[in-house]
Order: C-alpha cells, then sequence, then structure tokens
C-alpha cells in the first residue's frame, strides 16, 4: 500500500516547561499507547515532535486501538489518522500555521485556545509517582492564592484531591510519598509558584490523616 504524501509539519517550541515535558515523557512511558489520536497529537505538539510517517508511526506516540493490523498496513492507518485528526483539530483552531521550512515542511503552533487545550491534556497526564520503601517522611502543601486567581486555585484543590492527597486544613493538603516535582508541574501549569510551598514533616499528629493513609502505606513500609 502506498504512503500518503504530506509535507513534513512541525510543531514548534512554547514555552512548556521542562517539568511539564518530563512529567509528559514519564506518563508516555508508562503508557507508552496513546488512548485516542487527539491525545497522540498533542504528546506530539507539546514535546516539540513532527509529524511524518518515519517521526510519528512508529516513535515516541503509539496509538491503541487498531485492531488486527500489523506492519506497514498498521503504519498507513496510523498515519492517515493523525493526519485527518491534525486537520480536523486546525479546524476547531488548535493549531495555526506560523513558518515554512526551506525543506518544505510547515510550522505549526498552539493557538490560545489550544494552548489551553494541552494545559488541560497535561493536568491529565500527571501521577503521584510511589517509592519502592516509604521513607517515614509527610510532604504538606501549604498555599495561599489570592482571589484574582481563583480559577487556578479551585484547580489546584480538584487535582490535589484526584492525586489523592489528604487535606489537613482548608489550605494545606498532605502526602506520604515525595511530591515536589509533581507540584512544581502544577505551579507551571496554574502560574502559581509564588504562593505554593511544600513542607517535609517528619511526623504529624492527626490521626484521620495517618488512618487515611493506612491501606496505601501497607505496602511500602
Amino acid at each position: 500500500m502506498r504512503m500518503p504524501k504530506h509535507a513534513p509539519i512541525y510543531f514548534a517550541d512554547q514555552g512548556f516547561s521542562a517539568e511539564e515535558k518530563s512529567t509528559l515523557k514519564r506518563f508516555i512511558k508508562n503508557h507508552p499507547k496513546a488512548t485516542s489520536i487527539t491525545k497522540a497529537l498533542l504528546a506530539l505538539a507539546i514535546l516539540n515532535g513532527a509529524l511524518t510517517l518515519a517521526a510519528a508511526v512508529p516513535g515516541l506516540i503509539k496509538i491503541a486501538g487498531y485492531g488486527r493490523k500489523t506492519g506497514r498496513s498498521r503504519e498507513y492507518e496510523q498515519y492517515r489518522k493523525l493526519w485527518a485528526r491534525f486537520n480536523a483539530l486546525k479546524k476547531r483552531n488548535i493549531f495555526e500555521l506560523i513558518d515554512e521550512n526551506k525543506d518544505g515542511g510547515m510550522v505549526y503552533r498552539f493557538t490560545k485556545n489550544g494552548k489551553i487545550t494541552a494545559k488541560k491534556f497535561l493536568l491529565d497526564t500527571l501521577e503521584l509517582k510511589h517509592p519502592k520503601e516509604w521513607d517515614g517522611k509527610w510532604h504538606v502543601v501549604v498555599f495561599d492564592i489570592p482571589e484574582k486567581y481563583k480559577k487556578a486555585r479551585y484547580a489546584l484543590y480538584h487535582k490535589l484531591k484526584d492525586l489523592d492527597f489528604y487535606q489537613l486544613q482548608k489550605s494545606v493538603w498532605i502526602h506520604p510519598f515525595a511530591c515536589e516535582a509533581e507540584i512544581n508541574f502544577l505551579e507551571d501549569v496554574f502560574d502559581i509558584h509564588p504562593f505554593v510551598e511544600v513542607l517535609i514533616a517528619e511526623n504529624i499528629s492527626n490521626g484521620k490523616a495517618i488512618y487515611y493513609f493506612k491501606n496505601l502505606l501497607k505496602k511500602y513500609v
């Protein structure tokens, strides 16, 4: 089967932080098959990849759900669907053309709307790493986010809850596992670096918090 002929698509660097990219790469490593074509394209764009047959299929992103197709047939199918979805996202104002390379390749970036979509996708990739053995320390996230950033405060609240932190007080959350890199990632995504701190405690006296993590800690003590 002949492969489709398209000019290569390159995705420009749009300032996603090293922490954001590192978190996404770790997520891809732990989940090597994207659950949707859209997610595969968003990951490719965030990591400044290229949409060509060689770069995208096979490559960093593999897409699940293509039945029994193998080899070149599967490559063709993935490549064709990536291209079709890219054009659909472009029509939805997710990507915009900004330049053309000497080799005829087209350089795209996220639109303002697209970057919001990318940020939401990045949030979905965030997972708290579990150690081989718990070191007995507690990691306390404390924040005081001004009212004008209330949307970011609300989003942080829900993400901490999603990551299974325990809420000690209104703006104080706790987890037994190291979370500095993940919290730094959230600070990047929500642009709230000045308002968040991570403290380490040797012990805590809150019985409800200890009980909350009882079953989790059994696996690592």
